[in-house]
Order: structure tokens, then sequence, then C-alpha cells
């Protein structure tokens, strides 16, 4: 028996007759990849401190990365005819990188615990007795590494070492700007891995990253050691492999899918992408000094009292929304029509002209009541029923609900112009609802209709200035509030994240004055001067100079249904909705084009404040 062997086996014993203060130690499996560009002693050596470990393991599955050449297929015969049963190759094909590679291989591990093991490195001789004696002591932490230290050509001169954060929230909180575990020395359970969905082959060189944050996106529990439990190979052949275009793409692609999932901001997103990148497109030997001014910090990490407080990051765009079902839907329309029925009451009872428009004017020609996917109901009133209803609103309809609209003393409104919300009705917070002021119920649009200038050069101008003045009021609006939730949907894609800072920075330079000022503003200034045959709505959907029709288009009301009920309609409600919705307005959209407002999922809602 050679001696590697003898120690082996003489560990066996050792570890079967140890007494430990701590559970019994489970058995686990090492998981490793070789390809043809390894040299032959480095993976005996690799092999040979795994398998002379203080408490061994009970298998070592090897996947041979594609083709081996003759002297590595050697070294792993001979380990097998020394070990009978303790190696388990597995072949593939082809090389298809360390990701595809430890995924297969994971799938062949017959233990819950399995180490990894890198085929040049070298383990201390009582790593896994180490690790799993943590892992005994601690069976709810899923995933344990500890500290490594690098060396050039001998293990004896250290160069570096990686010192991690040890707690569960230093983990995950440095996990957001590196890797938080040094991957060839993790143990971690198999289940909770395949779980998260194993390792992606599409990420070279962060593959194990990769994989880490999908694992604290499933509420894994995660611990590193104190100790230094391997020496890890960095020599000048590890600095070739992992700079390059195809290295620094697959960083980009994994950065951007932390940041789509809100796990980063947007300046955090740039800064790593920078950083990591920059590093993996500039030469080797540049590459290799940084990395080793990098490694000169050995102070393990710890996450400040904000770091540990602060509340889990919001997923980016729609995957803060839910999808209504029809049901939700229908029960939706039945209130927002019960608030409609209200108010158009109140509205005939004083004389009111209550019109439907944009959606539900289609809706009533189309569908004779509500669109099947809409879930709000839009409306309009002449300037002076408008403000009549703002003065007759406390003393009618008061009891059951809340008016938010800009000139009103006491009203917060959420908009520029009125919503009519119902009192503890259906809550449904709106994703674009910016202000936690906003009332989360169920609300009736209503949009003052304004006399536009005959000349049309007049208009022209008026419509840019009032567009401008909408603008700067939502704008102010938005910064005011700076709504966690909003800014996590608008960053859903780049187009939007624009937008939304654009808006912020707008919102900044105008904040000398509140926002109700520049609402209260924009509601003087797009009213008309004097009555003309043309009419527009400013704070409709195509603002002012896209909604301008003529007087005759909207009024006098025509007597319609919505609903079986009666309803009142534009005039010529079939040019209005040609100039709001073009020539095919009768056509339904196609399906993925059917949707209603964007509400958020329930665990988001406290956090829009």
């Amino acid at each position: 028996m050679t001696q590697t062997a003898y120690k082996a086996s003489e560990a066996v014993f050792q570890a079967e007759e140890r007494e430990l203060s701590s559970p019994a130690v489970s058995a686990y499996s090492v998981l490793m990849s070789v390809y043809a560009g390894e040299q032959p002693e480095y993976l005996s050596r690799s092999l040979d401190s795994m398998l002379s470990q203080t408490l061994p393991p009970f298998e070592i599955v090897l996947v041979k990365d594609g083709p081996l050449t003759p002297e590595l297929e050697e070294v792993i015969a001979g380990k097998e005819n020394l070990f009978p049963g303790m190696i388990r190759p597995v072949q593939l094909s082809a090389n298809q990188g360390l990701g595809s590679a430890l995924r297969e291989g994971l799938l062949h591990c017959q233990s819950e615990y399995v180490a990894r093991m890198d085929s040049d490195d070298i383990s201390y001789p009582d790593r896994m007795e180490k690790q799993m004696k943590y892992l005994a002591d601690h069976p709810d932490v899923d995933i344990l590494s500890g500290v490594i230290d690098e060396f050039d050509t001998d293990e004896s001169h250290v160069t570096g070492s990686r010192v991690l954060p040890l707690e569960n929230d230093d983990i995950w909180a440095f996990a957001r700007t590196r890797s938080p575990f040094n991957h060839a020395a993790v143990t971690y359970k198999k289940s909770k891995v395949l779980a998260a969905g194993s390792y992606r082959g599409d990420l070279p060189r962060v593959e194990d990253h990769d994989l880490w944050m999908r694992m604290y996106r499933a509420n894994a529990k995660a611990a590193n050691l104190k100790d230094h439990l391997l020496y890890v190979r960095c020599g000048g052949g590890m600095h070739t492999r992992r700079h390059g275009l195809k290295n620094a793409l697959a960083l980009r692609r994994f950065y951007r899918e932390m940041y789509m999932m809100g796990e980063i901001g947007y300046t955090h997103y740039l800064f790593d992408i920078a950083c990591a990148c920059g590093l993996q497109l500039m030469p080797a030997w540049l590459h290799k000094a940084c990395y080793k001014l990098i490694r000169k910090n050995t102070t393990p990490y710890q996450a400040g009292p904000k770091a540990r407080e602060r509340k889990p990051a919001l997923p980016r765009g729609e995957r803060l929304t839910r999808e209504s079902s029809p049901e939700e839907i229908r029960l939706a329309q039945q209130e927002i029509f019960g608030i409609y029925q209200d108010v158009k009451r109140v509205c005939d009872e004083e004389g009111l002209r209550l019109i439907l428009s944009g959606g539900s004017c289609l809706g009533a020609v189309r569908h004779g009541g509500f669109i099947p996917w809409d879930d709000d109901m839009d409306t309009v009133m002449p300037r002076e029923d408008y403000e009549r209803l703002k003065e007759l609103f406390d003393s009618r309809l008061g009891d059951r609900y809340i008016m938010q609209v800009p000139g009103k003393k006491g009203s917060v409104p959420s908009n520029l112009f009125m919503k009519i919300v119902k009192k503890d009705g259906i809550r449904r917070p709106q994703v674009l609802q910016a202000s936690s002021l906003d009332a989360k119920g169920l609300w009736l649009d209503i949009v003052p209709m304004e006399y536009a200038p005959k000349e049309s050069w007049k208009r022209l101008l008026k419509g840019i200035a009032c567009d401008a003045l909408a603008y700067a009021a939502v704008s102010n609006y938005l910064y005011t509030f700076k709504n966690p939730v909003y800014r996590a949907y608008m960053s859903g894609s780049f187009r939007r994240s624009a937008e939304y800072w654009l808006r912020y920075a707008l919102g900044f330079v105008l904040s000398f004055r509140k926002y109700t000022d520049w609402y209260d503003l924009f509601d003087r200034f797009s009213q008309g001067a004097e009555i003309t045959d043309t009419v527009t709505f400013p704070a409709g959907i195509r603002h002012y100079l896209g909604e301008t029709v003529s007087l005759g288009t909207i009024l006098p009301p025509f007597e319609g249904e919505f609903e079986k009920q009666k309803a009142s309609l534009p005039a010529q409600a079939h040019a209005y909705l040609k100039n709001l919705y073009g020539s095919d307005y009768l056509t339904l959209p196609p399906e993925d084009k059917r949707r209603g407002h964007a509400f958020l999922k329930p665990e988001y809602e406290d956090r829009a404040k």
C-alpha cells in the first residue's frame, strides 16, 4: 500500500473512532472537473489532497470535460486502482466549460453535501473535517466556504489570501459586489443547488457567483469559516483564462441580471461593468498585477448597520406587478361603474355634463360597456361644470368618496386632473402612483374640457407651453415623493430608466416650489381665455394638441348606453374616437397588447412610501 493510500485508510479509522461533541457528521461527495489543458502533476496533487483528508469523502465525482490527454487519463486510472470505487469519472463528449461540467457532475453526486474542488488546487488536510463539523453543528446552513491562500508555483510561498465575510447578512451584502464564497473551497447542499437551478453553462468566469445569487433569491443560508482551507494555484495560466472578451460579455450579462432583479442600482451596475469588464479586457500581465493588488486586503468584510437593516431590494420592471384575473377585473369594473353612477346621478341633478371619454367611450361603442380587459373609467366635463362639481363635492359625495384635484383646498392631487376615489373600497394600488399619499381605492377619472384658441398658430404655441408645463409639474411630483417602487418599475428598461432620471433631475431643478403649485399653475394656464369652436383636453392621454377637436364633436352630449345603463357620449363619438385612436379603432388589438393598468403585487404595497 502506498503512503497516500495508507494515510487515507488510517484517516477513515480515526474519523470513525473520534468522538464529536456535535451531531453525527454526514458523508460528502467531492465534485471536480478536468479538461485537456490541465497539468497531470497538478491533478494528481489535487486528488491526493482530497483522498488524504482527515475526514475522507464518500466519493469523488470527476467530470472529464471532453477528451483528455493520455497523461491525464493515466493519473486518473492510477488513482482508481489505488482507491477502488472512490473515484467516479463522468465523461463528456466535448469540452463544454466549467459551468456545464459541474452541472452534469452534480447530478452524479450521491451525497446531500457536496464539496467543490478544482483540479489544480490543494486542500488543507483538515479542510473537510472543519467544514463538515461546522455543517453538522449548523444544519440550517446551505453554503459554507472559508479562506483560500494563493500561490504561483510553490504553496509554501503564499502570495495572497482571499478573506470573506463570515455571517449570513454580511455575505449577501458583499455578494452584490463580488462573489461571497471561494468557489473551490465551497461545500453546499446538493438539494439547495438543484432547487436554485444548478450551474449555468453560458456565464464563463461567473458561473459560481450567478449560482450564489440564485440561491440567495431562494433564501439560502450561508456562512464562511475564518479558517484557511485551500491552496489555490494562481500562475500565469489562470490570468490568461480569466480575461478576454468572452468573459467580459458574460460579466455584463450577469451584472445586468442583478440590476434587473433589483439587487444593485444603476450606478452600481455601471461601476461593476467598468471595473469587472475592464479587468477582463486588459492584458494578462496587467490583470495579474491588479489581481495581486486586490488580494492585499485580508480584513474580513463586515456590513455596516445600514446594510444589515436595509430592506430587500425591489425587483425591476414588470416583476413588481401582477396580472389581474378576469374575475378580479370584472369585480373592479362593477365597483368603478358604481362610482360613475353615483357621480352621474349628482351631475344630472345639478345639470352638469359628465361625458364618457377615452377607453370608456371606445368600450361603449365597440363593446356596449367596459372593454373586457379595462379596469378604469374615463370621463370629461366642460370646465364650468368641472369647477361646479368641485364646489358641490363635499356636501353631495364627500361622505363616500375622496376628491383628488388641483386647485381645491384640502385636496391632495395625484394627477393633473380630477380623481374621485371610493372610501373603503377595493384596494388596488397602481405602480404608477408615485406618492404614498395617493388614495389606494378604485377611482373615476374626470378630465376638464378647455376652449382652445381659434388661430392655429396660437393653439400650437399654447399646446407646446401646456405640454411642457405638464411635464415639469409631473416631474416635480415624482421628485417630491421619490417613490422606490415607481423607480424600480421604471428601471425595467434603459429607455424608461433614462426617462425617470430625466424627470427626477428636472424635478430637482423645479423643487424651489411645491408640486401642488406646479399642478395649480398648469390647471390655470390650460384654461381657455374665451369660448371658441375648438376644444381640447390638456390633461388627456394625447395632451393638448393631440386631443384638439371641434366643439361640435363633444357637445351637446349624445345619450347612449354603457353596461345597459344610460350614459352620455360625445356628440360625434366616432369622429372623437378616430381622432384619438386612428381609423381602425373598432378593430380588436392583438392579445399581447390588451393590458389594463399595472397593479402592484401585495408584498410591495408598503414599499411605495
